[in-house]
């Protein structure tokens, strides 16, 4: 498979960018690096001149961007998910540094309807807790912990620098046809799981205490395959089968 062919299986997704300049640097820095694929999620000036002018050569990139309301409905068929965010959380995410790519992505590439997608927040705030649990992994960009913030687009050019490192240095990949579940298949594996919990009065609704939330974070960090995915909706739907007996 050509570097091109893997390059267009890579997905920058900007989530709610509020300066167009921005919008319009991003494109470059992709281009740059020979990506093309940018998605914006709820942005606040777009299409704008600022944008195209800043874009300079990469204005085929914004005549080609995808535009969604929510970050959710961007990512359903995605099959790999990176969220970039400097600040640590509560409930810490499985983190990677932007050098620890390698191992990942290859992996990441062997499915044949692969699709990987790199997201990056707010100018000001970044990502919420929950865009970033829709992610499997939260990577930070090693920087002086006096100084963390990045601007988005220089943010973006390091990530896309690492990537084009990474694939120039890939040999050859094996094709898995469809081995990996999408983010919808996880979304109704962490739904079917919480549906159970609650019929089985696994823990108490008005005090949930974040269970549905390590839940995700727990099929985040395991990965099933399609196959394993199905395994374990099999069992919950066993479950529900012997309680609506029961009643």
């Amino acid at each position: 498979m050509s570097d091109s062919s893997l390059k267009n299986k890579i997905e920058f997704i900007l989530v709610e960018p509020s300066h167009p300049g921005n919008i319009g640097a991003t494109a470059r820095a992709i281009k740059n690096m020979g990506f093309q694929n940018l998605t914006l999620i709820n942005p606040k000036d777009f299409p704008s001149d600022e944008s195209f002018y800043r874009a300079k050569g990469a204005k085929d990139i914004l005549q080609n961007v995808k535009i969604f309301q929510d970050l959710s409905s961007s990512l359903q068929n995605a099959t790999l998910i990176f969220g970039t965010s400097a600040r640590t959380r509560t409930i810490p995410w499985p983190t990677k540094n932007s050098s620890e790519l390698s191992e990942i992505l290859k992996k990441g590439l062997e499915n044949i309807n692969v699709k990987i997608c790199f997201v990056f927040g707010r100018e000001i705030s970044g990502l919420s807790n929950e865009e970033l649990q829709m992610c499997d992994y939260h990577i930070k960009i090693p920087t002086d912990e006096d100084f963390s913030s990045l601007n988005l687009s220089h943010a973006v050019q390091i990530i896309s620098y690492v990537l084009k490192m990474e694939i120039d240095n890939i040999d050859s990949i094996p094709e898995i046809i469809d081995e990996t579940p999408t983010f919808k298949d996880n979304e109704y594996l962490i739904e079917h799981f919480d549906k159970v919990m609650k019929k089985i009065d696994f823990y108490d609704q008005e005090n949930p205490k974040q269970v549905k939330t390590r839940v995700r974070r727990l099929i985040k960090r395991l990965q099933p395959d399609k196959l394993e995915t199905g395994i374990l909706r099999g069992f919950l739907s066993k479950i529900e089968q012997i309680l609506n007996k029961k009643n």
